[in-house]
């Protein structure tokens, strides 16, 4: 039987969960009223298309049904941003930025550039700088090489606590991490890229960070000298430029060997930071409507995760992705095998997803719709799950602001199973917001899962921009609860601050509280200073 604390946690967590559900279906609704109108023109556009156009310029018209539920929806969530934002402004004693929508009657004449920051080696030709292109290296193929090497990265460091509640202490450590590529540019399109992390290593379905434990007094050892990133990508038109002079016989074909990172469906479907595969990809097709499509196909035979993040060394995937845009929207088809004789099982996944931007009566909403499912072929396990997801995002900026508001919101039917999931990638529902992902640094984990089965819930957040915009917090507030009475329901609100220091280096600071059927109260938070170079 629930104590009362249990049940008001389920319910708090349901309430959220239908509201993000109404909101994002909402959404949906208008998305497919808005494209039924622009395919099918009215009477009255058709009678008389400029002075209908005039009448939409000027907002003369009523808004339709839809967009007047929608809206007073999306209106009611932005409703807190403006006392968050007087808030904010009192804590951290800096301007809040706000567009400036009168022109300036006072002249401010010519305006310095800012200094273009330098990569940490660059040999021949530099990076996004001004100069003369060298002449180049002409090959028998007929391509002109102009060879170049630049050396960049970023380093992360931070102290982390983060206290879930399971049987083991709590994590309050101090981690850091490195990484390291090497780009050697060859032309336009053609490049190789070599990338190292040598202070976390990846151990079976984790990786281990060069960090010192606060609590237990030891030293966790991420040294190591694995090659994290190393592939060559170019394009056969441009390597083989004398088979093809007119450039007329479709011979742009990109492609990409070796390992190399590899993410379908926004981290949703395929999460890989570190897999052996070869890529071919063929764009620039259009017709019927399509304005562009680009076609992948893959196949990745080493370094495969599976959806529980462990190694599967006898796995193989096989897959094909597209990207297509149409004058509303940018579609995405994506189709996945896996085939493996370990235990764990083979497993067929497929993804389709829509990006848009919605122009409603009163604002415009950016949105992201996708649909997901997973099919075991030999057997369900704990790798290979069968389930469907559905998972959208929706943001929009309130009015007079650059800040940003945004609703997440998941359904997963079932035990839905990505096709790969690198050890730092946690489960597929990490784009819901801050609140399901880990911090990738050290074991500051997700204070909420991340997990896809059964379970349905979302995230509502409000990211508010000062000092032009060299600073900003986000303030979310995110929840979950299973559809099978399993007793996992959880609420949790988080905030980040992040402040730009100079032009390399971001200093930020996360914390939260999290309640949870099954664990109780959470707490954590974080310090991390990042440098980029």
């Amino acid at each position: 039987m629930n104590t009362p604390r249990l049940t008001s946690i389920r319910s708090l967590t349901r309430l959220l969960s239908l509201v993000l559900v109404t909101a994002c279906a909402t959404v949906l609704t208008c998305t497919m009223t808005t494209s039924a109108v622009a395919e099918e023109p009215s009477a009255e556009t058709h009678s008389d298309p400029i002075a209908h156009h005039a009448g939409d310029s000027i907002h003369d018209q009523h808004p339709t049904l839809f967009w007047l539920v929608a809206e007073s929806l999306t209106d009611t969530i932005s409703r807190p941003h403006d006392p968050l934002v007087q808030l904010l402004t009192e804590l951290l004693d800096e301007q809040h930025v706000e567009p400036e929508t009168e022109l300036s009657e006072h002249a401010i004449g010519l305006q310095p550039i800012p200094k273009r920051p330098p990569l940490l080696l660059e040999l021949n030709e530099q990076f996004l700088a001004p100069g003369q292109l060298e002449p180049g290296i002409e090959l028998p193929t007929g391509a002109v090489w102009r060879p170049s090497v630049w050396v960049f990265g970023s380093f992360r460091t931070g102290i982390n606590y983060f206290d879930n509640r399971g049987p083991g202490r709590p994590v309050s450590e101090w981690a850091s991490r490195l990484d390291l590529f090497t780009q050697l540019n060859l032309s336009g399109t053609e490049r190789v890229l070599v990338g190292l992390r040598p202070l976390d290593q990846e151990q079976g379905n984790r990786r281990v960070f060069q960090s010192r434990d606060f609590l237990g007094g030891d030293t966790r050892d991420g040294w190591n000298d694995d090659i994290q990133t190393l592939f060559f990508e170019g394009d056969l038109g441009e390597i083989f430029p004398n088979l093809d002079r007119s450039d007329s016989e479709m011979l742009d074909i990109g492609f990409s060997v070796g390992r190399q990172t590899l993410v379908l469906q926004r981290g949703l479907l395929i999460n890989e930071d570190r897999i052996d595969a070869v890529t071919l990809t063929r764009n620039t097709l259009y017709g019927d409507g399509n304005l562009n499509l680009r076609i992948t196909g893959f196949h990745a035979w080493n370094k495969v995760n599976r959806s529980d993040n462990s190694p599967d060394d006898r796995a193989r995937l096989f897959g094909i992705t597209t990207e297509s845009d149409f004058a509303l929207s940018t579609v995405n088809l994506d189709a996945v095998y896996l085939d493996t004789d370990d235990p764990s099982g083979s497993l067929l996944v497929g993804g389709l997803s829509a990006t848009q931007r919605l122009n409603g009566f009163h604002n415009t909403y950016n949105t992201r719709f996708h649909l997901l499912a997973s099919h075991p072929t030999n057997g369900e396990t704990a790798a290979a799950g069968r389930g469907e997801l559905v998972f959208s995002q929706i943001s929009w900026t309130p009015h007079h602001s650059y800040d940003l508001v945004y609703v997440n919101g998941f359904w997963a039917n079932g035990q839905f199973s990505s096709a790969a999931r690198g050890p730092l990638a946690g489960g597929p529902l990490g784009q819901t917001g801050l609140l399901f992902s880990a911090a990738g640094l050290g074991r500051y984990g997700a204070p909420l899962s991340n997990a896809a089965s059964n379970a349905v819930g979302g995230s509502i957040g409000y990211q508010v921009f000062f000092d032009e915009l060299r600073q900003q917090v986000v303030v979310e507030l995110a929840g979950r609860t299973d559809t099978d009475n399993s007793g996992q329901a959880a609420l949790a609100a988080g905030i980040r601050y992040q402040k730009a220091i100079g032009q390399h280096l971001v200093f930020v600071i996360d914390s939260f509280i999290a309640n949870s059927e099954s664990r109780g109260t959470s707490p954590g938070a974080r310090v991390e200073l990042l440098t980029k170079f």
